[in-house]
Order: structure tokens, then C-alpha cells, then sequence
């Protein structure tokens, strides 16, 4: 069946597209995870650099600039997470309407398979019923012709 092929090639094509998708959303994952450890990563830097600044004049001297930097950093960080948050979930958004797609066409496949065997059993009982017919008429025609009886009569 032509739209049988046609339908199971879109639901490949969708299952493609859904697997490149998570692909997508596990590399997000991934780098939102890198920016958290980031963050964490500059909290502890800071902590240890205040730490040197109130034992050492020289980097205390510096540690103004530090903090400046530390801030815009995480500043940058916090931009760079909240921009891909906002992208897990538009791609989570995408994912979900894939699988609703895969699910509509996969339905939409299952119901002409449906209706394509019900046709058959239709044609083919309706075979067997003009079989049958024509079983029953030639035995009454046989029934006739033994008894003697004609058509005329």
C-alpha cells in the first residue's frame, strides 16, 4: 500500500529528527552542568583568594580587581545558564511535540491497516457469499432437473 509506505517513511523521519533533538537536549544538559560546576568552581576561587588577601598586602592589593572580575564572571555565567535553561526548555517543548507526532502518525497507520483488512474481509465475504449463492442455485437447479421440473413451470 502506497500510503502505508508513505506514512512509515514519516515516522522514521520523525524518529530521526526526535533522536538528533535529544542528542541536542543531552549536549544542553551536559553544558548547563559545566556552567554550574562554574559557578562553583568561582565561588571556591573567591573564597581562596580572600583568604591569600587578608594574609598577603600584595594580594590585597590586587583583590579589588578580582572581585571585579569575579563578578562579571559570574555575571556571564549566570546569562550563559539562564540562556540555556530557556533552550531545554524550548527543546524539552520540541521533544514532547515529536512524540506526539510519531504517536499521531503511528495511529493514523494502525487505522488503515484497520480498514484496509475490514475492505478485505468485506471483498472476501462477499466472494464467499456469491460462492454460496451460486452453490445454492445450481443444487436447486440440480434439484429441478432431477424431479423433472423445468423453468416454464
Amino acid at each position: 500500500m502506497a500510503g502505508e509506505r508513505s506514512i512509515k517513511t514519516l515516522i522514521k523521519l520523525e524518529k530521526t529528527r526526535l533522536d538528533e533533538k535529544q542528542r541536542a537536549l543531552g549536549r544542553l544538559l551536559r553544558f548547563e552542568k559545566s556552567l554550574k560546576n562554574r559557578k562553583i568552581l568561582l565561588a571556591n576561587q573567591f573564597i581562596e583568594e580572600e583568604k591569600v588577601a587578608k594574609i598577603d598586602q600584595v594580594a590585597a592589593l590586587t583583590f579589588g580587581a578580582y572581585v571585579d572580575w569575579n563578578i562579571n564572571e559570574n555575571k556571564r555565567v549566570d546569562k550563559a545558564l539562564a540562556e540555556t535553561k530557556s533552550e531545554i526548555r524550548v527543546m524539552r517543548i520540541d521533544i514532547r511535540e515529536s512524540f506526539r507526532e510519531i504517536k499521531t502518525l503511528e495511529i493514523v497507520l494502525e487505522n488503515r491497516r484497520k480498514r484496509a483488512r475490514m475492505e478485505q474481509e468485506r471483498k472476501d465475504n462477499a466472494f464467499l457469499d456469491e460462492v454460496g449463492l451460486n452453490l445454492y442455485r445450481r443444487r436447486q437447479e440440480e434439484d429441478r432437473e432431477e424431479n423433472g421440473e423445468t423453468e416454464d413451470e
